[in-house]
């Protein structure tokens, strides 16, 4: 109805006119200029229904971790004194955290709507508070907004998209205190390599020198070779800091074209946050080696290991969205030539299963000088023995404080659908 109204209305309008003149019928003159009156008034409050009316989106937090809550208020403003007879705000709210309120599922994925449907006077304001609810790790947005309004009748209508387009919230993985994981708390990897002794850090230049026996290839600055005409090795400043690096092995089955278990891959991200997160508060300098990758984005992912005031938002950041495309057999990330780890570093790898190649590339390591944890996150048996290197089983104490986080409702069942909790 509110189509056909809004197509023939000045049509109806003319034809009225046209028969009243024709038939001298002063009422149908005036009904059809009342039409017309009517119809043109009601187009022109339509399409100044949203002229200066403006929308505002605030977020308490733009990061927070898994069980954490943002608090986010909708704010709608009309700065004429023209009322808005009607007025319907849409939000888009992502389905991955649920909202406080009422909601329907989206047209798009990963999404649901808030509809809010008012009206408002002249230089009038409206605010609605709601919460959204992180129970899953990622990152989410919120927008875009459609705000549609028109005339008293209803017959015509605007419509337009304002405000900022999206607002983006990271969730960082759930994180549990190392002393509830089973571990020392004050040592949980033992007596971390690279504290006391002075070791050179290969990510810091100093400058070059001539080359001497017993430099690895490594160390050759092929430039300045080039240059001066004669091998030049690198000279590295050194470094003090106790280096943990976190290897996140992404797939759990020996079967790589398998999708990975969601639980065991959420189970390997949260507990390379919580150690994340404790090596941070320590005063470690902190890395991370991923061989999952970014979203859109499939590359080894790899932060190197620092303890600047970012360093464990930047890893934290990476393991909120990480993804199960695996993008290179673990043991070639350990051994990268072109991105060494540090001298004497503490490597704590987490991983569900352990094929020859990684076992392989551990015992390479620790033979040259890195202390090698591994968190075993499945249960079974492993074929391979990794003596003298320290095995911790993680399974049993993880399914029971996941399975308490679940119940309290702080995270999201892995396997259950995004839209559920």
């Amino acid at each position: 109805m509110r189509a056909i109204v809004a197509e023939t209305w000045l049509l109806a309008a003319f034809v009225l006119a046209w028969l009243g003149f024709a038939s001298g019928s002063t009422a149908l003159v005036l009904i059809g200029a009342m039409i017309f009156g009517a119809g043109g008034l009601s187009r022109l409050w339509a399409r100044l229904s949203l002229d200066r009316v403006t929308y505002r989106r605030t977020l308490s937090d733009r990061r927070v971790f898994v069980g954490e809550e943002v608090r986010l208020e909708l704010r709608v403003d009309n700065a004429k004194v023209v009322p808005v007879p009607w007025l319907e705000v849409r939000e888009t709210l992502p389905r991955g955290m649920p909202a406080s309120v009422r909601t329907v599922i989206g047209g798009g994925a990963g999404t649901q709507y808030l509809t809010r449907s008012t009206s408002m006077a002249g230089n009038d304001h409206l605010e609605w508070p709601l919460t959204l609810r992180a129970v899953r790790r990622g990152f989410f947005r919120v927008g875009p907004t459609r705000l549609r309004s028109g005339d008293l009748f209803g017959f015509f209508e605007r419509q337009a998209e304002v405000g900022r387009p999206t607002d983006g919230i990271v969730v960082y993985p759930h994180t549990y205190a190392l002393s509830d994981l089973g571990f020392d708390s004050t040592r949980p990897f033992g007596d971390l390599r690279g504290g006391n002794r002075i070791y050179e850090d290969p990510s810091r230049v100093a400058g070059v020198r001539d080359y001497q026996p017993g430099d690895p290839m490594r160390r050759i600055d092929w430039y300045a070779t080039a240059r001066v005409g004669r091998l030049q090795s690198r000279i590295y400043e050194p470094s003090r800091s106790q280096a943990l690096v976190i290897a996140l092995n992404i797939p759990t089955d020996e079967e790589v074209w398998r999708s990975p278990n969601p639980v065991l891959l959420e189970r390997a991200v949260s507990l390379g946050a919580s150690v994340a997160r404790w090596a941070a508060d320590a005063n470690y300098a902190v890395g991370l080696i991923a061989n999952g990758s970014f979203p859109d984005a499939p590359r080894t992912i790899r932060i190197g290991a620092g303890n600047s005031p970012q360093q464990l938002n930047l890893i934290l950041e990476a393991l909120a969205v990480v993804t199960a495309f695996t993008t290179i057999e673990m043991s070639r990330a350990l051994e990268d030539p072109a991105q060494p780890l540090p001298p004497g570093s503490t490597i704590v790898l987490i991983t569900a299963l352990m094929t020859e190649p990684v076992e392989a590339a551990l015992r390479r390591l620790a033979s040259e000088g890195h202390r090698v944890h591994v968190l075993k996150t499945a249960h079974g048996e492993w074929s391979r023995n990794l003596d003298p290197i320290p095995v911790q089983e993680m399974a049993e104490v993880m399914e029971t404080l996941e399975r308490e986080a679940i119940e309290a409702g702080l995270i999201a069942d892995p396997e259950a659908g995004e839209g559920q909790s």
